[in-house]
């Protein structure tokens, strides 16, 4: 499946994503844990958004990734004032391949003491479903017309 960013090279996309999730204090940097192929594959799924994603890293200097974190910040703070919906589909893209990451979800469950996972099925327990709750929109009938 093509996608938009399969151009991009990694060190520019790894790079971008450090210093859009850079870590620190237990928290791990984005790019450091290979996030671009996630945010590759994400961008297959839904083009619309790689293309912008794209457009975003197409804009950041040649020698983005080999510049210090100062040049790197301005010029990603370059790229949200000239193309901010570009600049902001980057950043949903980063913070969703993140935040999904297994890695960041053991680091939010050490730091918070609760464990990241759904509710169900060991959270709360629920009742069994009540069918005689549906007796009057049963007794209404079809609400439509046939055609």
């Amino acid at each position: 499946m093509f996608t938009p960013l399969a151009s991009v090279p990694d060190a520019l996309l790894d790079a971008a994503l450090d210093r859009l999730l850079p870590g620190g204090d237990g928290w791990p940097a984005a790019g450091a844990l290979g996030l671009g192929a996630v945010v590759r594959t994400q961008g297959a799924l839904v083009p619309v958004q790689s293309a912008a994603v794209r457009a975003a890293l197409s804009a950041l200097p040649a020698d983005f990734a080999d510049q210090p974190a100062p040049a790197q910040d301005d010029a990603l703070r370059a790229v949200e004032k000239a193309a901010p919906a570009d600049f902001a589909a980057l950043v949903a893209a980063a913070y969703s391949a993140y935040y999904a990451d297994p890695r960041v979800h053991a680091v939010i469950a050490e730091k918070s003491g609760a464990p990241v996972r759904p509710p169900q099925p060991e959270g709360h327990v629920l009742p069994d479903f009540d069918e005689s709750l549906l007796a009057g929109v049963k007794a209404r009938g079809p609400i439509w017309r046939p055609v």
